[in-house]
């Protein structure tokens, strides 16, 4: 600390501290019986000259001393009797009084005196300075006035009597002056320092003692000088047992490597798993410093260990949680896709073949939607615990979403034949754990699965492509009867294709390729005309015309059948109205497909109702056609909105009736006016009478239910015939009478003559 910041610290200085005006109290009372004695022998040398003049300055001098030992007396046994801020003010007050009597010796008194004795007043006076340099030295504030007090009106006094050798004897004493403040303020710039390097020191042994750290200190041999609380606390041990030991000796030396480093190098780390001399695992993070001394030479070490064991764990549960699947511990999608890199980037990968079997379970939405999840749970968690029996641990198994799952199976073999022949073996492996049903909660089900099989070439390192080959070949295999697939190229090539239709449908309505058929419904006894189905068919730039089988389930992939089915009731009912206004109206109704999902749709009625409004068509002229699949899918969040349409007089149709799975529990609950029967129902009933007893039977319950019936698929008069004899009521569509047509030949064809019968 230079001399300026320091006169800038006793300048700003405001508090008062206690040790400092104790100090002050006891160093006084020995200087002041010096001062009574110094008073009174100045008083008996000065008595012969100056008389009475200063007897009366000794006694004024002598009873402030004995004033200020009482001050003394009084502060070492009655303290609370003032407050600290008046002990020292008390205390500066009488000392500076003090220093002006003196001073009056040396300004007042000495004009009196021969030469003689003006140097011996001189001589007190810097002895008595200098007396007051120790005394006082507790407060250098107080000590430097005090001397100033006395000092310097004794230089201008020296200058004013030229005494003898007066300019030496002033410079003498200037300087004396200077050596006084200059020791107090070394003196005091000392304290200062010692006070800064004690707390100093405080602070680093409460660090050393009371960090969360481990923390020991080690020679250059290694060997271990000093540790904490902590350091012992880590690792369960006592101090004795830790100093002098030799790092070189611990059980476990993967963090010795940093220690030994820091000597040379300067700051280590290291951070992983650490033994302890006692056996116990550790996840620890440690640092070691090098330590040098004033030349910067290093003489040993300053080791840092921090106990990481419960984050570490905490983190690798995460880790854990984030990479397997909650239900069945089974890689999650995720951690798929890590494992993946894994296969990858390992040598063997550049030159083995590997397999990956993409499975995902059948009518498992079934089971979930008609027993609920916790049996759904149950199913997945058997499944996963029979692929871990059967599959063993050289295969990966990852669960990567609802009923998917993925095994892959790494490095079989070099040559691909041999790949494939493995992939047959595992494949009928991961068949036949379905072969036995799953046995829940008394309940027996039997599942089966669809399987992609993917042969991951060697040095292919393109994971989402292996996914998304994989993703289409499983789909593929739902298509299959052995409901396994193996991946080729036609398959990317297919999906290409399907995924540029779906782009090109996007703009199929804005560029205006979408057309408007209608099929006729007439009486299967006299053909005539009763009604017609709306069907859309999309003209497309390169592919010609499609049919909606072509291209619907694109659109619902994609999310714009919405779009379409409000283009296909628009288009309908302008037709409809067209047809009206040209007196040529003679059907029931025209029948529009919509698929129950789309009920739901926020306002779906009011919009619906709307569109007919708009276009001037009553509801009882429209009929809306639901798939009996989607219609049991999404039945408890219809129903409401069918029966609100109903109200209104929309008329609803069950359609493709026979291919559901509980279609018999639902005729009952649902109130529609028309049945449907799919063609796959009646395309063989010229050769199979078990197939006409069966229509005979659905046309018995549609029936009972008062459903008007019509059969869909009429390809040949045969069929016809047959249907008849069942009866003669029935309405039917068809090849037989006519395919699909477009509006102008349909209307031409159909509706030129009201009156006319077809």
């Amino acid at each position: 600390m230079n001399f300026r910041k320091l006169i800038n610290y006793i300048k700003n200085l405001q508090t008062v501290d206690k040790n400092i005006v104790t100090n002050l109290y006891l160093l006084s009372e020995k200087s002041l019986k010096t001062v009574i004695l110094l008073s009174s022998l100045i008083a008996l040398a000065l008595y012969p000259i100056l008389s009475n003049n200063i007897a009366l300055w000794a006694m004024a001098v002598v009873s402030l001393s004995l004033f200020r030992l009482k001050e003394s007396f009084d502060f070492k046994n009655n303290y609370q009797k003032h407050t600290l801020e008046v002990w020292y003010k008390r205390f500066v007050i009488n000392a500076l009084v003090t220093a002006v009597l003196f001073t009056a010796l040396g300004c007042v008194y000495i004009y009196y005196v021969a030469a003689y004795y003006q140097l011996f007043i001189v001589a007190v006076l810097v002895g008595l300075a200098s007396g007051a340099t120790t005394s006082l030295s507790a407060d250098i504030r107080v000590a430097i006035v005090y001397n100033s007090l006395i000092i310097v009106p004794l230089i201008a006094t020296i200058f004013i009597l030229k005494m003898p050798l007066h300019y030496v004897l002033a410079i003498l004493i200037i300087i004396y002056f200077i050596t006084q403040v200059m020791t107090l303020l070394a003196s005091y710039s000392q304290e200062i320092r010692i006070k800064e390097l004690e707390e100093e020191k405080t602070i680093l042994h409460n660090l050393f003692e009371e960090a969360p750290l481990g923390i020991f200190s080690y020679d250059k041999d290694l060997n271990i000088i000093d540790c904490n609380k902590q350091l012992n606390s880590l690792f369960d041990s006592n101090r004795e047992a830790i100093i002098g030991l030799n790092l070189n000796n611990l059980p476990d030396h993967r963090p010795i490597k940093a220690m030994k480093n820091a000597l040379l190098y300067g700051q280590q780390s290291y951070v992983g798993p650490y033994t302890s001399i006692r056996g116990e695992e550790y996840w620890i993070e440690s640092k070691a410093f090098p330590f040098r001394n004033k030349v910067n030479n290093t003489i040993g070490g300053i080791g840092l260990i921090e106990d990481k064991t419960k984050e570490h764990n905490a983190l690798e549960e995460l880790e854990y949680l984030a990479q397997h699947d909650v239900l069945t511990g089974l890689l999650n999608r995720r951690g798929f896709k890590n494992d993946m890199e894994k296969l990858i980037n390992d040598p063997s990968h550049k030159e083995l073949f590997s397999l990956l079997f993409y499975m995902d379970l059948n009518q498992f939405k079934g089971i979930n939607d008609s027993l609920g999840h916790t049996i759904g749970d149950e199913v997945l968690l058997s499944v996963s615990e029979r692929l871990l029996y059967s599959l063993g641990h050289e295969c990966k198994i990852s669960r990567i979403g609802g009923d998917e799952f993925i095994i892959v199976v790494p490095y079989v073999s070099h040559q691909e034949d041999i790949a494939l022949n493995k992939a047959n073996i595992f494949s009928e492996k991961i068949q036949n754990i379905f072969i036995d049903p799953f046995i829940i909660e008394s309940l027996h089900l039997h599942v089966k699965s669809s399987i992609g099989i993917i042969l991951i070439e060697p040095n292919y390192t393109n994971i989402e492509e292996i996914i998304r080959h994989a993703d289409i070949t499983m789909y593929q295999a739902k298509k299959s009867d052995s409901k396994i697939s193996y991946y080729n190229e036609d398959l990317d090539r297919k999906q290409k294709e399907l995924f540029d239709l779906q782009h090109d449908l996007a703009y199929a309505i804005e560029k205006s390729q979408l057309d408007m058929f209608f099929q006729p419904i007439v009486t299967i006894k006299e053909d005539k005309l009763f009604s017609a189905e709306a069907l859309i068919r999309w003209e497309h730039p390169t592919k010609g015309l499609l049919s909606p089988i072509d291209f619907i389930p694109l659109a619902i992939k994609a999310g714009i059948l919405s779009q379409i089915t409000w283009w296909v009731l628009d288009t309908v009912c302008k037709h409809i109205a067209q047809w009206k206004k040209e007196n040529k109206w003679q059907l029931e109704y025209i029948s529009i497909n919509v698929n129950a999902q789309q009920l739901v749709e926020k306002d779906f009625p009011r919009k619906f109702l709307k569109n007919l409004k708009e276009n001037g068509v009553e509801t009882s002229d429209i009929m809306i056609e639901i798939t009996e699949r989607s219609l049991i899918d999404s039945f408890d969040t219809t129903q409401d909105i069918i029966n609100m349409l109903r109200k209104e007089g929309v008329k609803c149709a069950v359609d493709d009736f026979g291919i559901g799975y509980s279609s018999l529990s639902y005729l009952k609950r649902l109130s529609f006016n028309t049945l449907k029967i799919d063609r796959e129902f009646v395309k063989d009933i010229e050769f199979n009478p078990k197939e006409l007893l069966l229509v005979s039977t659905i046309l018995d319950i549609g029936r009972q239910f008062n459903y008007r019936i019509v059969i869909e698929g009429i390809e040949d008069q045969k069929q016809k015939e047959l249907l008849i004899g069942l009866d003669e009521e029935l309405l039917y569509q068809g090849f037989h009478f006519s395919k699909p047509l477009d509006a102008e030949t349909f209307s031409e064809r159909f509706l030129k003559d009201p009156n006319k019968e077809v």
